[in-house]
């Protein structure tokens, strides 16, 4: 009985030597800062906004007729920004679930990218052309009354010094 006690005691201390081995190892490879490109916030020098928007919570968005079918949505970014927009490169419209990497889809909303050369570009559109060219989740017919359905777009901006600008996304909230 002696012998079997003694056994797991020399593990126990074994294992605790180990335990407290890898705790320290653990302590001094985390003593640094987090940083890096993993876990900042990747917020664009030149911000870009959506006028006359509405935003509870993150992404913003327009109310939009479906009765009505037209729109617009606006992308500014400050009049004294260093840089302007040079060109909108590339447009994606669809469910809510595109993102980033959806701007390289091969479905585009723009079929060229539009130029701008200056801190606004507008896209007037409507609900058939977005039913024709969005990636997915067309909206075929009139949501029911008090009810509505969301619908999002990503932009990709060309500024002047050829810096790539993603906005967040814009959403598109479509009533009767």
């Amino acid at each position: 009985m002696l012998i079997k006690k003694s056994k797991y005691l020399l593990n126990m201390k074994y294992l605790s030597k180990i335990f407290y081995g890898l705790s320290m190892l653990l302590l001094v490879s985390c003593n640094d800062e987090f940083e890096g490109e993993i876990v900042r916030d990747n917020i664009p020098a030149t911000p870009v906004t959506f006028e006359g928007t509405t935003t509870y919570g993150f992404n913003p968005y327009y109310t939009v007729s479906y009765a009505g079918n037209n729109f617009s949505i606006t992308l500014k970014i400050p009049d004294n920004s260093p840089v302007k927009i040079k060109e909108v490169s590339n447009i994606v419209a669809g469910a809510t679930s595109i993102n980033a990497a959806s701007l390289g889809d091969a479905k585009q909303y723009l079929t060229t990218a539009a130029a701008v050369n200056g801190t606004t570009y507008t896209l007037t559109t409507s609900i058939t052309e977005f039913n024709s060219r969005a990636i997915s989740s067309p909206v075929t017919a009139a949501p029911a009354a008090g009810a509505l359905v969301e619908r999002a777009f990503m932009f990709k901006l060309t500024m002047e010094d050829n810096s790539i600008i993603v906005p967040v996304q814009c959403r598109i909230r479509i009533t009767p």
